[in-house]
């Protein structure tokens, strides 16, 4: 017999309630384990920093540091007290929620939450410790060959005012100048119940979780409809477009090669993460790992990423090389893109790839936080609760055709590039 556990999750086996702020809960219920799992997103990312760097990275920051009602240390000491595990993590496009507790204590931690999220308190002592600690992390960053090569890259090819032309991190002077106002502004203005998805799996019923959730959240205001920021419109590259990036003391070089690419709900999207994969990803980094890094020696390391979310970000192959072979493993990279590109995949790489991603679903399936965090995803991209059932048939029916003509969008012709290293002869 299937137990709850184990039974496909369907659109009848998922709960969706939307509430009269806007808020969107999805609920599973997988009774038995004792435990229950809360992941989210709220869309209040560093894409709303606008000019002022690393604002939506100082708010997250402070959410867990005091709220009107409790100090970080009691927080904290709440937390702890009851094994419970939350975390909040910035990037461009959200704030991501995790939430892990026994059941028990679910109730307790959801309260906890409720507050973290919606009444930061904003202490004039955090903030400074706060800004201390992400003022280190910036300046780390700069020293970093890999990360330096990313913000010269994202400079490159997104134009002034693009979300995707920062990293979330932020700027030293931005992070310096933010005052309790503008992080009090940023919350009230982002953070809100219309821009936040939140799933919860585990062993509670439906009925408990909508109940809960109400009760702690739904007295958080609306402020209207969430819309994304403007975003101006990154233009492709003509020809071969590089900047590089020296740096004093260095003795590897960081590369980076790419093009502007696409939104996750593009049509395109299925077959253009499927020919990253097999370019770049699976088992050593794909062909770029097996030829660039193993069998030429060019590379430290090689792969290739498709950053696809709510805006359109970059696809982009990634490497670390020995400074003297920067303009060779450029070219190394350029000429597996092409071969992949004329040839498209083998019979071998195309079933390993529609396992490895049928397979790998399954595998997230198996635990509730994975449950609630593609829950939680599939609302946050409006993929519809039939997408699990779907989402098989749609890696099957890939060809080696569509990778082929996928694979033709990361131009080896018309290209960004940047890199990162010591000046030439050092």
């Amino acid at each position: 017999m299937l137990t709850a556990h184990h039974l496909p999750i369907t659109p009848d086996s998922v709960t969706r309630t939307e509430f009269h702020n806007g808020l969107v809960l999805l609920v599973r219920e997988q009774p038995g384990s004792g435990m229950v799992a809360l992941q989210g997103f709220v869309r209040a990312g560093a894409m709303y920093d606008a000019e002022r760097s690393g604002l939506a990275r100082f708010v997250t920051a402070m959410l867990q540091r005091g709220t009107r009602t409790r100090t970080s240390q009691e927080i904290a000491e709440a937390f702890e007290g009851m094994g419970a595990i939350l975390s909040l993590r910035i990037d461009l496009e959200t704030i991501g929620i995790g939430l892990r507790a026994l059941r028990e204590d679910f109730r307790k931690a959801v309260e906890i939450l409720g507050d973290v999220l919606t009444s930061p308190a904003f202490p004039p002592e955090e903030i400074e410790r706060a800004r201390g600690e992400i003022l280190t992390g910036i300046r780390v960053g700069l020293q970093d060959t890999r990360q330096v090569a990313e913000r010269t890259f994202r400079r490159l090819v997104f134009p002034p005012g693009h979300p995707e032309a920062r990293v979330p991190d932020g700027d030293e002077d931005a992070v310096t100048a933010v005052g309790r106002r503008e992080l009090d502004a940023f919350h009230r203005d982002h953070l809100r119940p219309e821009s936040t998805v939140l799933a919860i799996v585990g062993d509670i019923t439906a009925a408990d979780a909508v109940s809960l959730t109400g009760e702690f959240l739904s007295g958080w205001s609306r402020r209207g409809i969430w819309s994304l920021p403007p975003v101006p419109p990154a233009q492709p590259a003509t020809g071969a477009t590089r900047r590089d990036a020296r740096m004093s003391g260095k003795v590897q070089s960081d590369l980076i090669v790419g093009v502007p690419g696409i939104a996750r709900t593009d049509p395109a999207y299925y077959e253009m993460m499927a020919a990253n994969l097999i370019l770049g990803q699976i088992g050593l980094m794909g062909r770029l790992g097996e030829s660039v890094r193993e069998r030429q020696g060019m590379a430290y390391y090689a792969y290739s990423d498709l950053r696809a979310g709510l805006l359109p970000g970059p696809w982009w192959v990634r490497a670390g090389v020995n400074p003297a072979n920067e303009d060779r493993a450029l070219s190394s990279i350029l000429d597996e893109i092409k071969r992949f590109q004329d040839d498209g995949p083998d019979g071998n790489e195309l079933a390993d790839a529609r396992e490895f991603l049928v397979g790998s679903m399954a595998v997230r399936l198996e635990t509730n936080g994975g449950i609630a965090q593609t829950l939680a995803e599939i609302e946050l991209y409006g993929l519809g609760l039939d997408y699990l059932e779907r989402y098989p048939g749609i890696i099957r029916k890939l060809s080696g055709e569509d990778l082929r003509r996928a694979a033709a969008r990361l131009s080896t012709r018309d290209y960004y590039a940047a890199i990162a290293g010591p000046a030439a002869g050092v």
